[in-house]
């Protein structure tokens, strides 16, 4: 049977990170229900508690932390086999990592979430002991104990010593866990017992049975604990290896899972608690720049070029000087059709425009084909020297439209897949065809060749280094953010996002799934892909690529570093939404803009 999710195991790097808002059908045993499909969420639906999550990778030493906002901050400590641990070291209020190494009983302990060496190390347990993190005497700050085959050794000091006390509880092999289960401010033990997913509790820090206990999970899952809805009281949480998701518990009782959301690894160690502010990509807000263009859609400018270059729909593109005044320094719109998803749609300066005085259009002509043509700026204004690319269109959209210079030196263009719906002409798959692909043009030579494929619709996209950052127009229920290299295949029409179209292909289709798949309608309806931000103005949103939605119109933005997602964060709640974004543009300075549909162009400045 095909999966209806598209297989993340074919490129685990790039998707570590993912946030699935797909509905599924988990098999779920043990307390946790199978209809999860109503509390899928992302991290925010935990905004009104006080618990963050974590992840540890212990291949790699490398931590992945994730605040309620859903922006995430990754670091390396520890190195590869130690135990993460989280707790509040220095009784500030805010959790900070921890390791364990077993290979020796040392504790290495950080004040602040970030790479660095250890702010206190000393030695407490036996290679075998499994560590705990908690506050067991109720003094605002947290502490380590160790858990020996059913016994519990509590040390209220982060210094080598002995156990201050300790108690039997359980049996060797269940796997403790810390909590304030009765909101009374002293943490105290808990077992999983991951052969059965049973949970037992205890309230007292003293040998004796369990006080209470209940199902919750299926072997094998890994469980937290916090306070989730900001009661004072922990209840649990468990991470699935087998599909990488956390289950919160709003209440210590079987039920099912009250929030299911998205996040890491199955082979990485989670950890929960109050990580404070995040440590995320900083505050933007807009400057506008400039009204009444006539349906802007892209800007752009030579390196070091104080003039900004906006481009019209109709075909004009206008010049904007340093001190703000207009001229038009372009106009085709006699040879430009502009109606539906037609128009004049790329614009890009040769990299020698300073000496060459070269420059390109993408744009539909009057019997509705794609033209790349280049143009040389000379006295008396542009004129053409020859075309460079004609494509037969057969439909009005998906013409795709970006068109910039990669950091090879060639020309790259972003088409469609011909038009229609759901690829009704074949092209997605079709490498014998241009459309639905990326294009590499050697503007010396003026040969082309398909890069990249299985594209719906690219209309807007950018080169950072070797990678190529996609905005891809979905159907009818997702749109998607990639992130791909020569050769890549996108999927489409196979897969729109992670979801499978294409049947028994999608078990045998070698296809790089996004980075992000925006549900339609419910976040958006038409993605516009960005930039990847290499401006100096804002030093803290260095290597972040942003983009938004014509229609829904939010600002996004996520930095990756070896492919994984290290920060993200959705500025539109302090931003507000813009009406039918039309492109992101980028200056001569890399500095961001972004235009609308309105006429209105914003600059991306520091909030």
């Amino acid at each position: 049977m095909p999966s209806l999710i598209r297989d993340l195991s074919r490129d685990p790097v790039r998707n570590m990170f993912r946030v699935i808002a797909v509905i599924v059908a988990v098999a779920v045993v043990l307390g946790v229900g199978a209809d999860t499909s109503s509390r899928v969420a992302r991290a925010a639906e935990l905004e009104t508690g006080n618990t963050d999550v974590g992840l540890f990778d212990p291949g790699s030493g490398r931590w992945h932390v994730r605040y309620r906002d859903g922006s995430i901050n990754s670091f390396y400590y520890g190195t590869p086999g130690d135990l993460p641990l989280l707790g509040d070291w220095d009784c500030d209020g805010t959790d900070t990592v921890a390791m364990y190494r077993p290979t020796s009983g040392f504790v290495y302990l950080r004040n602040s979430n970030q790479e660095g060496v250890a702010d206190r190390e000393f030695f407490y347990g036996l290679a075998s002991d499994v560590p705990l993190a908690g506050d067991w005497d109720g003094d605002g700050c947290d502490s380590v104990a160790i858990y020996r085959n059913g016994e519990v050794f509590i040390r209220n000091e982060l210094s080598t010593g002995v156990a201050d006390s300790s108690f039997f509880f359980g049996n060797p092999g269940d796997r403790p866990f810390a909590g304030d289960f009765n909101g009374d401010g002293i943490d105290t033990v808990g077992l999983y017992r991951e052969s059965t997913g049973l949970a037992y509790f205890r309230n007292s820090l003293d040998s004796g049975v369990a006080d209470f206990e209940f199902f919750y999970g299926a072997p094998s899952d890994r469980i937290v604990t916090g306070d989730w809805t900001a009661d004072g009281a922990d209840s649990v949480a468990i991470f699935r290896p087998s599909d990488g998701r956390f289950y919160v518990s709003y209440a210590n009782v079987q039920q099912e899972a009250d929030v299911v959301f998205a996040f890491g690894d199955g082979d990485w160690w989670p950890v929960a608690g109050d990580l404070g502010e995040p440590r995320g990509l900083p505050d933007l807000a807009y400057e506008e720049i400039g009204s009444g263009f006539s349906s802007p859609l892209f800007l752009t400018a030579p390196a070091g070029d104080q003039r900004l270059f906006v481009v019209e729909k109709a075909g004009r593109i206008i010049q904007i000087a340093a001190d703000g005044t207009r001229s038009t320094f372009f106009d085709i719109t006699a040879i430009v059709s502009d109606n539906g998803e037609r128009g004049l749609l790329g614009f890009a300066f040769h990299p020698a425009f300073g000496e060459n005085q070269l420059f390109y259009v993408h744009y539909t002509d009057n019997a509705g084909d794609t033209v790349v043509r280049e143009y040389r700026l000379a006295e008396f204004g542009p004129s053409s020297t020859r075309i460079l690319l004609q494509v037969d269109q057969p439909a009005s959209n998906h013409n795709g439209g970006m068109l910039q210079f990669g950091p090879d030196g060639f020309l790259y263009l972003g088409l469609g897949d011909g038009g229609g719906g759901n690829d009704t002409y074949g092209n997605g798959q079709n490498q014998n065809t241009l459309l639905g692909g990326i294009v590499r043009i050697d503007v010396a030579s003026g040969a082309s060749s398909l890069w990249a494929y299985g594209l719906r619709n690219p209309w807007r996209f950018d080169f950072d280094g070797d990678s190529i950052y996609i905005g891809d127009v979905g159907q009818n229920s997702w749109e998607e953010v990639s992130v791909g290299q020569k050769g890549d295949n996108f999927g489409w029409p196979v897969f729109e996002g992670f979801q499978c179209n294409g049947g028994a292909a999608c078990d045998t289709l070698d296809a790089v799934p996004p980075i992000r798949a925006i549900a339609n309608p419910d976040e958006g309806r038409s993605v516009t892909g960005g930039f990847v931000y290499r401006g100096s103005a804002i030093p803290a949103l260095q290597g972040t690529f942003l983009y938004s939605d014509f229609v829904s119109g939010y600002l996004r933005g996520f930095r990756l570093e070896a492919g994984q997602v290290v920060a993200e964060r959705d500025w539109t709640p302090s931003v507000g939404q813009l009406s039918s974004v039309s492109s992101f543009g980028e200056d001569g300075f890399g500095e961001l803009y972004v235009l609308s549909f309105d006429g209105r162009i914003r600059k991306l400045v520091a909030g």
